[in-house]
């Protein structure tokens, strides 16, 4: 499965870039099958976990698999599809702002929205429709760009990998992860193919579907930086540069488009952040990094759980930047460097994680791109990837009352 790799920014060399039509028209059908047989081993889990799923105020004396799609924050996305989001900012009787609607982005509520209303289905058999649609055009997106970066052996197999992370369940059920990797993956690739205007288009609905347009915006500098350095052997063209600066500024900002408009339609300053905080210890957004050293130091010590927590970012960036990372191209090692330091200076990584890894999926080229032990390596992987989502359906998506930790 290993393959010569491209800085992708650059020209495209043999073993690299657009694969032939003939190539093309088997992977993708193969592609589509693995989603295929993933969604069918998927669906049964969650069917069975619906089994161990007791009463609650989601679901009834008997859970099936709709019910089971529609729980923890399907259910904020249900509430937004069925009445918006509150005007003014719900708070309680001493004025502490309460969970809302408004932490949660509007592109998936709108877009299951948008399906009801031309299918005439309720709320969870619309979203799960939309989303196995919606996961199916992922996964030839993302086969096109890792294929593109990574080779053709090593982009499948990172396909493969990514129908069967502990997580990938999430693609199946009312969650928006799989609108979110389709926008994202677009971003990505159009970005590669230098197709500026393009990627521009689709960051402004990324940035209403999910919190990923900062780093992005990261990935877009280093772009124009090593096209910048290859100006002389590889023509930048004039409105190219300005096409690349507007994308970058354009990401920038939109990731402040939700947060400012949260508070424009509240009429509260900081009104996101305050809504996000109570979904968090303490009930606010502390400082970055604070929710991630909280955790490491209640998993490890308080003395010896930022060092674990520095060891493992250290690790992980030799990783990145080793001769086997650079394999992923400029771009997608930028983002595996840009992104968990974003996420983790804003989250409290506790059982969500699972869910936030999933746009790491460039890591998962590296395995494919082994001589010798690739393929076994692989196969591997992909059966502990599912026998694992057993345990991720059984412990994390089904919830115990009265409380419990979210997906």
């Amino acid at each position: 499965m290993s393959h010569q790799a491209v800085v992708s920014s650059g020209p495209t060399r043999a073993g690299t870039g657009v694969q032939p039509w003939h190539r093309w028209r088997v992977d993708v059908p193969l592609a589509l099958l693995v989603y295929a047989v993933t969604r069918i081993w998927g669906f049964f889990i969650i069917h069975e976990a619906g089994r161990l799923q007791g009463p609650s105020i989601w679901t009834g004396r008997h859970s099936g698999y709709l019910a089971m799609a529609q729980l923890w924050d399907a259910q904020w996305y249900k509430i937004i599809v069925e009445r918006g989001y509150p005007v003014p900012l719900p708070v309680d009787a001493e004025g502490a702002v309460r969970q809302s609607a408004w932490a949660f982005f509007p592109g998936f509520p709108y877009t299951v929205k948008a399906v009801m209303w031309l299918t005439g289905l309720p709320f969870s058999p619309a979203a799960v429709m939309l989303n196995l649609v919606l996961g199916a055009c992922a996964v030839v997106v993302l086969l096109r760009l890792l294929q593109r970066v990574a080779g053709r052996g090593a982009g499948f197999a990172a396909i493969v990998l990514l129908c069967t992370l502990p997580a990938e369940p999430v693609l199946q059920i009312a969650y928006s992860e799989a609108l979110g990797l389709l926008l994202f993956g677009l971003a990505l690739l159009w970005l590669i193919e230098r197709r500026y205007l393009l990627a521009t288009a689709v960051v402004l609905p990324l940035a209403l579907t999910r919190p990923v347009v900062a780093p992005f915006a990261v990935v877009v500098l280093a772009h124009l930086v090593v096209r910048w350095r290859a100006r002389r052997r590889d023509p930048f063209p004039r409105a190219q540069q300005v096409q690349v600066v507007a994308l970058g500024l354009f990401s920038a900002a939109c990731a402040l488009l939700w947060p400012g408009l949260v508070q424009l339609f509240t009429g509260v300053p900081s009104a996101y952040l305050k809504v996000q905080g109570t979904w968090l210890s303490g009930g606010r957004v502390g400082p970055p990094f604070g929710h991630t050293l909280r955790i490491v130091r209640a998993l490890w010590g308080p003395e010896q759980g930022p060092w674990w927590l520095a060891l493992g970012a250290l690790g992980f960036a030799a990783l990145v930047l080793s001769p086997l990372g650079r394999r992923m191209g400029t771009e997608l090692q930028t983002w595996c460097l840009a992104y968990p330091p974003y996420v983790l200076s804003v989250i409290e990584p506790w059982t969500s994680t699972y869910r936030y890894a999933l746009f790491l999926f460039p890591l998962l080229v590296l395995p494919g791109t082994a001589r010798r032990f690739g393929p076994a390596l692989v196969l591997a992987l992909a059966l502990l990837g599912l026998a694992y989502q057993v345990r991720w359906v059984d412990e994390i998506l089904v919830f115990v009352p009265p409380a419990d930790s979210p997906p």
